[in-house]
């Protein structure tokens, strides 16, 4: 391993490691696997050879696959879904990804004004802790992914969500303590999407 490769993995465990100190509710663990996995999705996506899957965008927080953004054919969304379900780190899998033309400037300048105004409604209030909320946003959907300390804390961050102008609609993919949620076996999740994957149109 090279000096160059040390020097990048400690600055990364450093940050990660001063992003725990903010988070308590994430570990370093689960940041580095979230991390690992978001790199390992978006690298397998840039070798899919048939498949067009340069308009998906891709976010992992706390196991929780977010792929959003656009694809032109409906193969290539769920052949999307298929390389997210081959990451071993990913617990769960949210398909928003959308068939069609990529968004426009317009779109996509709207999507980030509605992003900060989430996140700045969710700083002000003291009874959230903003910064363990991952905010993302396409085509006026508004999706919370992260930690939050209770499932009470997530719905008050989404009535925040709500109320900023412009929002569509709010998607909760965040995890809390006081939440059990039954998630179906990962291998038969990822063969069953895997299965209904056609083969690439020329």
């Amino acid at each position: 391993m090279t000096l160059l490769r040390y020097a990048v993995l400690a600055f990364l465990s450093l940050a990660l490691a001063s992003c725990a100190a903010f988070q308590p509710g994430r570990s370093v663990g689960r940041q580095v696997d979230d991390f690992n996995a978001s790199v390992s999705l978006k690298s397998s996506m840039l070798r899919a050879e048939g498949y067009a899957l340069n308009g998906v965008d891709v976010e992992v927080t706390e196991g929780v696959a977010l792929l959003s953004g656009t694809a032109p054919r409906a193969e290539d969304r769920v052949y999307a879904e298929c390389l997210a379900w081959s990451v071993q780190s990913v617990r769960s899998v949210s398909n928003q990804i959308e068939v069609g033309g990529r968004r426009g400037f317009t779109s996509a300048t709207r999507d980030g004004w509605i992003t900060q105004q989430v996140r700045s409604r969710l700083a002000s209030d003291s009874a959230i802790r903003s910064l363990n909320f991952n905010i993302e946003t396409h085509s006026g959907v508004v999706y919370l992914l992260g930690y939050a300390r209770s499932s009470a804390e997530s719905e008050r961050a989404a009535a925040h969500a709500s109320l900023v102008e412009g929002v569509e609609r709010v998607v909760v993919l965040t995890r809390s303590p006081d939440e059990t949620v039954a998630l179906p076996a990962r291998g038969a999740q990822q063969a069953q999407v895997c299965e209904l994957n056609p083969e690439p149109t020329p």
